[in-house]
């Protein structure tokens, strides 16, 4: 077996440092970075204009949904996977929802809330808000859900 002698009397004529150009791999994250600035901002304005469109991103659960549709003057109520409340697709804070509700509720002693809750949400807000309701005095509160 022949032995290889690698070492300094080898003839091989190697550098002795190595040098990397990082100039362009600076580019390179430059425009990466670029891209990722711009696509942002992108999804960012998509979702400003889904707000002020009146569209809540809500995941609902999945089950049987009744096929006679919703009760006439029923108060839909939205609840986002932040816990953010919607009223009809409009934001609203709790304080003005209750009030909103009692007012309603004066008119309409029948009145019918049907409570739209994305599926991340946590259950402890959730029961919050059905406490709330039923502390107002609503007795007809339903849960909203998507088609299975």
């Amino acid at each position: 077996m022949a032995r290889h002698d690698w070492g300094e009397g080898a003839g091989l004529d190697l550098p002795e440092t190595v040098e990397l150009n990082l100039t362009s791999l600076v580019d390179v994250v430059l425009v990466l970075l670029i891209i990722f600035m711009v696509s942002t901002a992108a999804v960012v304005e998509k979702d400003k204009s889904d707000r002020a469109a009146g569209v809540v991103d809500l995941t609902l659960p999945t089950g049987k949904v009744p096929t006679e549709g919703s009760p006439k003057g029923q108060v839909v109520v939205q609840i986002n996977a932040d816990g953010a409340l919607f009223r009809d697709s409009n934001a609203t804070d709790l304080h003005a929802l209750e009030k909103d509700l009692v007012e309603q509720l004066a008119k309409q002693p029948e009145l019918t809330v049907r409570v739209d809750a994305d599926h991340k949400l946590s259950y402890q807000r959730l029961a919050e808000i059905l406490a709330d309701l039923q502390s107002l005095g609503i007795k007809n509160v339903s849960l909203g859900m998507g088609a299975k």
